[in-house]
């Protein structure tokens, strides 16, 4: 069984969870998916609960940039970017990603939204 979670502070208000269920139902994968308020003084001690009883986590605010140096392994555009939004827990190695990148990419191209040159960005998510 996949056990999947979302992390950050705060997280309560989170729709990951409801979202990833759905997911996860649809597909009819068997998992939970949850939401786990983490500050920054106990992400490395979370991530190592990760590490031992989950397949992977989702991070946002405020420990995308954080969790960089706690990770056995980041992807070469996480490094670039300088955040990693998704961590998976593989054979006993936290391995990082950033999805938000090239999720943002697709969903402009899938929008037929031309990529030519320089953006200007406004507004955060988490």
């Amino acid at each position: 069984m996949l056990r999947l979670a979302v992390l950050g502070y705060p997280i309560t208000h989170s729709l990951s969870p409801a979202m990833h269920r759905y997911a996860l139902d649809s597909l009819g994968l068997r998992g939970s998916y949850g939401a786990l308020e983490t500050p920054l003084e106990v992400l490395k001690d979370r991530l190592e609960e990760v590490r031992r009883e989950y397949r992977g986590v989702n991070l946002t605010i405020p420990l995308k940039e954080a969790a960089l140096p706690l990770l056995d392994w980041v992807s070469p555009e996480a490094q670039a970017i300088g955040a990693v939004n998704t961590v998976l827990s593989v054979e006993g190695r936290l391995l990082g990603f950033n999805t938000d990148a090239p999720g943002f990419l697709q969903a402009l191209k899938a929008g037929g939204i031309p990529l030519m040159g320089p953006a200007l960005i406004l507004g955060a998510g988490g």
